[in-house]
């Protein structure tokens, strides 16, 4: 993530690491600048160095990790190809990331509420990167009828929460492997129902 290459050299990737595990296990409001100081091994002051205070700290750990991701993401859903091939690639894009950063995703996932609105301009947010995918695949009858929001919210909503409840069942390793159960099932959600063939009758 960007965030972590920004002045190499310095404490600032162990001040970063240790605030994002602390949010994602005690949440932004129940964590200090002592303790996420405690945890990095610096003194407190090391940290107003890097950052004004915590919740430009926050801020800025969740806009890169965000920023991170969605570009990702866009880049699946503005290629070419079947709606549900980017489904795919979506989930193990998802997966693959909780099972390499499992503090920075869970804080991602519970923090976007927090922070959405505040998103710098040329972030792509990811709600309606999603919104693209289905209604790019409703125009071509791959994506079932109906609301696109509800349904980037279904898909959304279901990967996170897989991911979530994987990490904190505190399994590690081995996410990426369900990959393909995780995507056939979030396909399943949104993909047009087969047409029903009915039998002539002479």
């Amino acid at each position: 993530m960007d965030i972590l290459e920004h002045k190499p050299g310095t404490r600032r990737p162990a001040i970063v690491e240790a605030a994002t595990t602390l949010f994602a296990e005690r949440g932004i409001d129940a964590t200090s600048m002592r303790d996420i100081a405690e945890a990095a091994g610096v003194r407190e002051a090391a940290i107003y160095r890097h950052f004004a205070g915590k919740d430009e700290m926050s801020r800025e750990i969740f806009v890169s990790w965000y920023g991170w991701y969605s570009r990702q993401l866009r880049e699946i859903v503005a290629a070419s190809g079947k709606a549900e091939d980017k489904v795919r690639r979506v989930a193990r894009l998802e997966l693959t990331a909780a099972e390499a950063y499992p503090q920075a995703f869970t804080y991602f996932c519970e923090s976007e509420p927090r922070f959405i609105r505040s998103l710098p301009r040329g972030v792509p947010r990811i709600h309606e990167i999603l919104v693209q995918l289905v209604r790019e695949g409703q125009g071509r009858g791959e994506v079932r009828a109906g609301d696109a929001r509800a349904m980037a919210d279904m898909l959304g909503g279901a990967l996170c929460g897989v991911t979530l409840s994987w990490i904190r069942r505190g399994r590690r390793g081995g996410l990426s492997r369900h990959a393909a159960l995780v995507a056939e099932t979030a396909w399943a959600m949104i993909a047009a129902q087969p047409q029903r063939r009915v039998r002539a009758t002479q």
